[in-house]
């Protein structure tokens, strides 16, 4: 009789540890900042120039046309400016994250931190029914398979054939993706360190609801992500079961369409700022105070007047301050 040979973990030991912090969400996640002052950007930090040496990014994203945005088929990079939806003239957190990240991380410390990134606009934490015709939620939502199973009546195999839950499951393979490609820069361990979770813009008008899958989803990414690592470490989830959730709030003037949109978006952040209430380690950036539009009485319409890069989406500046609270924030969770 002959004994099969017991598979080697992927990750072993100890030497060449990377830090791994994830961002995942909707369009101000993913990066529809438009980038207007280079100089302006590189006077916040000159490493967004050539990038941080010491803070590597990889992901997917998706944007409206349905394009992937596959940086380099998660070959990793240093974070640098224009690492949002497309075509290098747009940003997301991961900018500002870095600057904040590098007072740990940098050639001093001899440590090293990986941003891995996965979103897509305009989509949601809740929908079941998916949007065939349109952008939102398009290529599916973020639907976990708990809350999926418990709330919405789906049995995990129906789940995994619709294309409710598709952009969360997506998320996993492409954490798991680029999880593997670090072996080959040299990377013999991974700590899982956090995720930031920007969403909720198109759930807005349901704050109660959202709560309640909102405890599914970080139940169910936690478990998720845990069992990933655990498979590549023969056992060590890495702190993936019990890693810190950073959720930023939406603005308080994200997309001003109508007279009461301003009273929607404070009862919801109200909602995202007690989460931590009922779920561990969970932390709150508070993005609100970034204003984004404003609604005009003269016309009835949203008006940006400069405020963002559109009625959705936060401006230049602001998205690289709400990046940099973000990365303090991690450091602090994580007691760095």
């Amino acid at each position: 009789m002959t004994t099969k040979a017991k598979k080697a973990p992927f990750f072993y030991g100890e030497e060449n540890v990377i830090d791994i912090y994830l961002v995942a969400g909707q369009s101000n996640a993913v990066g529809y900042t438009n980038i207007v002052d280079k100089n302006a950007a590189y006077e916040f930090a000159l490493e967004l120039k050539k990038g941080f040496s010491n803070v590597l990014f990889a992901g997917r994203l998706r944007w409206d046309s349905g394009d992937y945005y596959t940086a380099q088929d998660y070959a990793w990079r240093t974070t640098k400016l224009g690492l949002g939806a497309g075509g290098g003239e747009k940003m997301g957190p991961e900018a500002g994250m870095a600057k904040a990240l590098s007072e740990f991380y940098n050639e001093t410390s001899g440590k090293t931190a990986g941003i891995i990134k996965y979103g897509h606009g305009g989509t949601s934490l809740l929908t079941k029914v998916t949007d065939t015709t349109g952008p939102s939620n398009k290529y599916g939502t973020w639907v976990p398979p708990t809350y999926a199973q418990e709330k919405l009546g789906l049995r995990y195999g129906d789940y995994k054939a619709s294309m409710t839950g598709a952009l969360y499951r997506e998320f996993l393979e492409v954490i798991k993706d680029c999880l593997f490609s670090l072996r080959s820069i040299g990377y013999t361990n991974v700590n899982i360190k956090g995720l930031y979770w920007m969403q909720g813009e198109n759930d807005r008008s349901e704050p109660d609801e959202y709560a309640v899958a909102f405890r599914y989803f970080a139940s169910d990414i936690r478990r998720d992500v845990a069992r990933i690592v655990r498979a590549m470490t023969a056992g060590d989830d890495r702190g993936a079961a019990e890693m810190p959730i950073v959720v930023g709030t939406i603005s308080q003037t994200q997309n001003l369409e109508y007279p009461r949109a301003e009273s929607v978006n404070l009862e919801f952040i109200a909602m995202q700022k007690r989460l931590p209430d009922s779920v561990s380690n969970c932390y709150v950036v508070d993005n609100s105070q970034y204003a984004i539009s404003r609604y005009d009485e003269n016309t009835g319409k949203v008006n940006t007047d400069g405020l963002g890069s559109d009625q959705w989406h936060w401006n230049q500046a602001d998205q690289l301050e709400i990046g940099f609270n973000v990365g303090r924030e991690f450091l602090s969770a994580g007691g760095e």
